[in-house]
């Protein structure tokens, strides 16, 4: 019974699949046969489109993308070491070891923030930071605490 069930499922099936095969033309297989069929049975070319250079553009495009995305991270790297040079510089001088600086680093630019003890300190940490290869420009945000 089991067998039947199948067979009768999927006798439809082979039904539409002999019937598209039967109405398909037979295309020619090569040029001399092109050659001898009736006009009426050529088709046109159809003309080329710009898939090539579509895909060109969008393989650009993502070149792009990633060199972009690249270089950012290229950028938030020599910035993260950047801060490390400067952090390390400020605790090997002696005046500047025991205090806590922030430094902030963005492509070159090194901001400072914190509080010093007095104008001088503020001023060697500025001249150190200039000092660490890499570094652009500084901005000295440091404050000097209130003395009380």
């Amino acid at each position: 019974m089991q067998h039947r069930k199948v067979t009768l499922a999927l006798a439809p099936l082979l039904l539409v699949g002999l019937m598209a095969a039967c109405s398909k033309k037979e295309e020619p297989t090569d040029m001399s046969m092109a050659a001898s069929a009736p006009a009426s049975e050529l088709t046109e070319p159809t003309p080329v489109d710009n898939t090539h250079s579509d895909a060109a553009s969008a393989v650009s495009a993502a070149g792009d993308t990633v060199a972009s995305g690249t270089a950012r991270a290229g950028e938030a790297i020599d910035d993260a070491a950047l801060t490390t040079k400067v952090k390390a510089a400020l605790a090997a001088d002696v005046s500047l070891k025991t205090l806590t600086v922030d430094v902030d680093s963005k492509s070159g630019h090194v901001t400072l923030t914190g509080e010093v003890d007095n104008e001088a300190q503020k001023t060697s940490a500025e001249q150190v930071t200039r000092g660490v290869q890499g570094v652009g420009n500084v901005t000295n945000n440091l404050t000097v605490k209130a003395k009380g």
